[in-house]
């Protein structure tokens, strides 16, 4: 390969990761439970309602994502990302009611985030189609090193301006990065081809159960998914001091990105069940910290635990069924796995938000969670041959 097309995938690669970094800032959302709560005065569910509604529209383009991504090119794609993200974010920082929030936030800027993350994460793949899983890898940690970073600027615009000024400099951010961005892909001209960054067939392979998978991912993620709306509404409830308490979403973020960095690179020396068997095990372990025992100690020690083994799940997920697959009906199959993630993600954050309303505390959402982190522990150990046949890792 000349120096020229490697120049060219790498300028994707550089795009790709700097697009899924700034879509990341969506899972620093527990820092706009109170300022949304404080302007619209709602309760928390109707404030996390936001989240879940986001993380929905999230699956919706994913789900729905193959079918956009072979209809435009990828600088026209970008631009589609960038118009929903800005007109969303604007809808929700102008709005005088939490419903117009649901629009923009929720709908808006929930599915450009979802066709932003999904392309990046294809399209990187097929920029080095020899090292698609570390490419997938990076751009879930360039997603994660987003809401690591997210929480210091939401904690600075919250106390400048609250919300609206939040959702204002959101705004002006997704404009001029992703425009950015544009410029990157525009530049590269690499188009978006599936069949070379999946490889049509690979022997010695069986179809994977997808509705088995659909469990097993929806369970193992559930835990993470409700942390990451409510982790400073956790954190309070566990009496961590307001100046230490926008920490715990940085840190969050950052042993997200890297637990897809580390389980990435890991399938080279371990097998894929032992992978995803040890994840839902470390959450499961983390949930029973905070629960047994509840304390400040807990939430700085199991919210990260749950956050790396979260980051570990997003990512190998995708690598693995297109590994076992082996061709572009794996964008297919995980679109559906994802669905999983939208309907956990609609119902966790919610639920967390409705339980806290009735409660005024975290115990019985983190009890039910720690129950379904159970599940695909169970499911892996007993049923892993029903779930992916003849298989070398």
């Amino acid at each position: 390969m000349n120096d020229f097309m490697q120049k060219k995938q790498y300028v994707v690669i550089a795009g790709c990761l700097l697009l899924s970094f700034i879509m990341g800032s969506i899972h620093a959302f527990s820092l706009l439970l109170e300022p949304i709560e404080t302007k619209f005065f709602v309760s928390r569910s109707f404030s996390s309602f936001t989240y879940s509604l986001a993380l929905t529209s999230i699956t919706a383009a994913v789900y729905f994502g193959s079918h956009i991504y072979k209809r435009f090119s990828p600088s026209i794609i970008v631009l589609i990302v960038m118009a929903f993200s800005t007109f969303g974010t604007l809808i929700s920082a102008f709005s005088t009611s939490i419903y117009f929030v649901w629009i923009g936030y929720g709908i808006f800027f929930g599915f450009a985030n979802g066709l932003g993350y999904g392309y990046t994460l294809q399209y990187s793949a097929i920029a080095l189609p020899e090292s698609k899983a570390l490419m997938m890898g990076l751009v879930t940690a360039s997603y994660g090193l987003g809401s690591t970073i997210a929480p210091i600027f939401y904690n600075k615009t919250n106390l400048i301006g609250g919300f609206k000024n939040t959702m204002t400099c959101l705004s002006i951010l997704f404009f001029i990065i992703i425009f950015f961005v544009f410029f990157l892909f525009r530049f590269s001209n690499l188009k978006f081809d599936l069949e070379k960054g999946f490889p049509t067939k690979l022997k010695g392979y069986s179809p994977i159960n997808k509705y088995l998978l659909w469990g097993i991912y929806g369970c193992s993620i559930s835990a993470g998914l409700m942390c990451f709306g409510h982790a400073v509404g956790i954190a309070k409830s566990y009496y961590v001091s307001n100046d230490y308490i926008y920490f715990i979403p940085i840190i969050m973020g950052f042993v997200n990105m890297t637990g897809g960095i580390l389980f990435s690179s890991l399938i080279k020396y371990f097998h894929y069940k032992n992978i995803i068997l040890f994840l839902p095990i470390l959450t499961t372990f983390s949930l029973l910290l905070l629960f047994l025992f509840p304390s400040k100690i807990s939430v700085f020690i199991g919210l990260p635990l749950i956050s790396i083994s979260y980051g570990g799940i997003i990512a190998i997920y995708p690598s693995m069924i297109n590994k076992l697959v082996g061709n572009t009906s794996g964008i297919k199959i995980y679109g559906f796995v994802f669905t999983a993630w939208g309907f956990f993600g609609l119902l966790m954050p919610f639920l967390a938000g409705k339980t806290f309303d009735m409660l005024n505390n975290y115990s019985f959402i983190i009890f039910i969670t720690t129950i379904l982190s159970i599940f695909p522990i169970l499911i892996i150990y007993f049923k892993y041959d029903k779930l992916i046949i003849n298989t070398n890792r």
